[in-house]
């Protein structure tokens, strides 16, 4: 995978939730996966598609959405109803963003999807490609991954 593609994704995710979350991130080492098994019960995914195709999905634990939507909300927040899972949804799509204007930088032109929101436990989710996996730590220990899927494109 294009290193110009892991830094991009890198850099993305640090600065959003640097200026959404108030946080700095703690990125630990991304590695290629066999297949994506999100580790938490709250997962969004959004598509892309341009220069190259694929998917990101975002999957955290329920301390870390609730601390995430507290953010979001300026208030405390203590169930993970409609609106939460919108602004998960809503994270998730920044972040995307965030991620397709990094690639254009290094010139990968893509456009992102609108984020679908998945709770409950033992999800399984399936997607062909090379899968980059991308754990980090926001507020915990490891209470975040990213999984970017990369099926290839017009480039």
């Amino acid at each position: 995978m294009d290193a110009k593609i892991i830094n991009s994704l890198i850099s993305a995710v640090k600065s959003t939730f640097k200026m959404v979350l108030k946080v700095e991130p703690n990125v630990s080492k991304p590695s290629i996966s066999k297949g994506i098994e999100p580790k938490y019960p709250i997962v969004t995914v959004i598509g892309f598609n341009g220069d190259i195709d694929g998917n990101l999905i975002y999957s955290f634990n329920k301390n870390t959405a609730i601390k995430v939507v507290s953010t979001m909300m300026g208030m405390p927040y203590e169930n993970l109803d409609e609106l939460a899972l919108s602004a998960l949804g809503e994270l998730g799509n920044m972040t995307s963003g965030s991620i397709a204007m990094e690639l254009e930088k290094v010139g990968y032109k893509v456009d992102i999807t609108p984020p679908t929101v998945i709770t409950g436990k033992d999800i399984q989710v399936t997607a062909e490609g090379v899968i980059l996996k991308l754990p980090l730590n926001i507020f915990s220990e490891g209470d975040f991954e990213v999984h970017m899927v990369i099926r290839g494109g017009g480039k």
